[in-house]
């Protein structure tokens, strides 16, 4: 067993140190020594701040723990401890779901969101959680069962003409994007899916949409206008700096236009309700 352990932590460290080479040998490419200094010294002032922050082996929020121990020492990890991870769509949630929908979100990462929703819902059952990312899979099961959850969780992507999709997912969980290129991992290759199929596998009528998929929301929005139609309310996170200023406007016309109003807006998320 023993053995065992120590031959997992060495291909963990053969790992992290070829990461960490590929990331060097991109910066230096594209930025040149400066740009290597300064991503060094920008990780070196992350773990800083995670170390000031303590090193809590877990955090609550909202009445959910999920665990640190595991994960990168990343942005996100500095969120989790300072409490400000997703604030506003965890906001958004307990303001605007009500129990008696169903919920699917789009967009799952390591599960504080889901978590803290599926808490709210009368049937726990009835909440299919999107997450693109293999490997953020194994943290968004291991909280949803650390919190006693039920959601369902689908490793595909949400995609269009292709059965399939293949991008390069990143250590740091944030931030994911099937259309950008932000890490020096392998590449993946998951199923395509739509929002349209997962209601109808689901058997959802009304229900409450939740949607964080870094762009690919406009394309969401202006090609499944009528799965989109059923939402009594929709919490999404829009990305202007990826999709552009006027596909925003457009993406918002087009909710208006099935009903929706906007109910609320902070940072990047903006919630759409039609009551």
């Amino acid at each position: 067993m023993a053995d065992s352990r120590s031959e997992h932590r060495g291909e963990d460290l053969v790992s992290r140190l070829t990461r960490k080479a590929r990331t060097a040998r991109r910066v230096l490419k594209d930025e040149g020594i400066g740009g290597v200094g300064k991503v060094a010294f920008d990780h070196a002032k992350l773990k800083l701040d995670i170390y000031v922050r303590g090193r809590n082996r877990t955090v609550n929020l909202d009445g959910c723990n999920f665990a640190l121990r595991e994960l990168p020492e990343t942005n996100m990890k500095l969120e989790l401890l300072n409490g400000g991870y997703e604030k506003p769509e965890r906001f958004a949630a307990r303001k605007y779901i009500q129990p008696e929908w169903p919920v699917v979100e789009l967009g799952g990462c390591i599960g504080v969101v889901a978590c803290i929703t599926n808490k709210l819902l009368q049937n726990p059952k009835a909440h299919v959680v999107l997450e693109a990312n293999p490997m953020a899979v194994p943290y968004l099961e291991a909280n949803r069962e650390a919190n006693g959850c039920s959601f369902k969780i689908v490793n595909q992507a949400i995609a269009y003409d292709s059965d399939k999709v293949t991008f390069t997912p990143s250590l740091d969980f944030c931030g994911n994007s099937v259309d950008r290129n932000v890490s020096t991992e392998v590449e993946v290759t998951v199923p395509a899916t739509q929002l349209s199929r997962i209601l109808e596998d689901e058997q959802f009528q009304k229900y409450a949409l939740i949607c964080d998929i870094e762009g690919q929301e406009y394309e969401l929005v202006m090609r499944e206008a009528e799965a989109i139609r059923k939402a009594e309310v929709v919490i999404m996170e829009i990305h202007p700096h990826i999709i552009g200023e006027q596909e925003t406007g457009a993406l918002i016309s087009r909710l208006e236009n099935l009903g929706f109003r906007i109910a609320e807006q902070s940072a990047l998320v903006w919630v759409f309700s039609k009551n």
